[in-house]
């Protein structure tokens, strides 16, 4: 399918999502107003979306090799003339062992800065009990392992690396024959928390280093202080979820960058008193803001200092790698230069994520008219602490 079609498709299906509707919260659920009146299906159930699916999860992991791709030099690590790609898979199971029988749409799923393919497992458990492959590497150099010290000057790389995963696991034969066989690679995603998110946004909209056959997105409080509106090129059908009480990635940045510059479709919501750290699940009891944990393992791996993000124009020259520029870096500021109040339970920033999320991909990928009539009314009608500031 040519690229154009593929984002008539794809637009088509999103719009479902979005109602063609306004920019801002539209008030209390059960108020009236909502799908019925423009005459398409009701929307899907919050209780439904956040419940496991009807299928066990099970997980396998795997070392994949890239021989086409080097690793750069890291600190006291020389590099490599390859990527391993250390990866596990959630995938439905008939009886938490076995593959059920798919085919199953394909999620690849980015990690954020000093993290792991281990992160939120919460939401890869939830997708993959309502039929989807989920496919996490650790990313070579940003991972909490990395030799010579997680860095962000991979990050332009990630992408790649994802692609290469959901790739190679669909080839695998043996004992594993039978996963790559449930994998529809027709019907990609990608999703991403912070550093993650920023791979995901990369993945998705950049003129030369996007995923073709990605259909849809969800990013997670997407790191982008060192994109410019030159990076906002391809159009996918993308969610983006922010926390207003994120002192990482603070929710404004989203506002101001993503909201004015990426192309349709896209629906933008911000989780009133989420966190950063809320999307995966946790929750300091009695802090102020339970990103403190996250401010101060971040301080300390950009070296001890808070003042600014290093490596902001290593990464705009790999992101203009192959461009005719358009993407240049902008000034990171300060990590955690903010303070927010936190309002939002970690409990309940799951719980919201998840229905979000799955209703995404379900109206996308699998064209599902409730889940999209979910996202169009019901995911800020019917909770007061969400709020949908641009959906177009």
């Amino acid at each position: 399918m040519d690229l154009h079609l593929r984002l008539s498709v794809s637009t088509l299906l999103f719009a479902l999502a979005l109602g063609c509707s306004s920019t801002e919260k539209k008030g209390a659920a059960g108020n009236g107003a909502g799908p019925a009146e423009a005459g398409t299906v009701a929307p899907a159930d919050q209780a439904m979306l956040t419940a496991p699916g009807s299928y066990h999860v099970a997980t396998r992991d795997f070392t994949f090799v890239d021989s086409s791709r080097p690793t750069p030099a890291n600190g006291t690590y020389a590099g490599a003339p390859d990527r391993t790609l250390v990866t596990k898979v959630w995938f439905p199971s008939p009886d938490g062992t076995a593959v059920a029988t798919g085919p199953f749409p394909v999620i690849a799923y980015a990690h954020g800065f000093l993290s792991s393919k281990l992160e939120a497992d919460a939401l890869k458990n939830h997708l993959a009990s309502h039929g989807y492959v989920i496919v996490a590497p650790d990313f070579p150099l940003s991972n909490s392992g990395a030799p010579g010290g997680p860095t962000l000057v991979d990050l332009a790389h990630q992408p790649g690396d994802l692609a290469f995963v959901v790739d190679a696991l669909s080839k695998v034969t043996g004992n594993d024959a039978d996963l790559a066989a449930a994998m529809d690679t027709s019907t990609q995603g990608v999703a991403g928390l912070s550093l993650g998110g920023g791979t995901t946004l990369i993945a998705v909209y950049h003129p030369v280093l996007n995923l073709p056959k990605i259909r849809a997105a969800v990013a997670y409080a997407p790191f982008s202080c060192a994109f410019a509106q030159g990076m906002f090129v391809h159009a996918v059908p993308t969610l983006i979820l922010g926390g207003s009480a994120d002192e990482l990635v603070p929710f404004d940045g989203i506002a101001t960058r993503e909201q004015a510059w990426a192309p349709p479709p896209l629906q933008v919501a911000k989780l009133v008193g989420g966190t950063h750290v809320g999307f995966t699940n946790i929750e300091i009891p009695d802090a102020g803001n339970s990103d403190q944990i996250g401010c101060g393992a971040v301080t300390a791996a950009l070296g001890g200092s808070s003042t600014s993000v290093p490596y902001a124009q290593t990464l705009a020259d790999d992101l203009n790698a192959g461009t005719n520029g358009g993407v240049a870096a902008n000034d990171c500021g300060t990590v955690c230069g903010q303070t927010f109040t936190q309002t939002m339970h970690a409990d309940r920033q799951l719980e919201l994520q998840k229905a979000a999320t799955l209703a995404h991909f379900e109206a996308v990928l699998r064209g599902k008219k409730d889940a999209a009539a979910y996202l169009a009314t019901s995911f800020d009608e019917g909770n007061d602490d969400v709020e949908v500031t641009r959906a177009r």
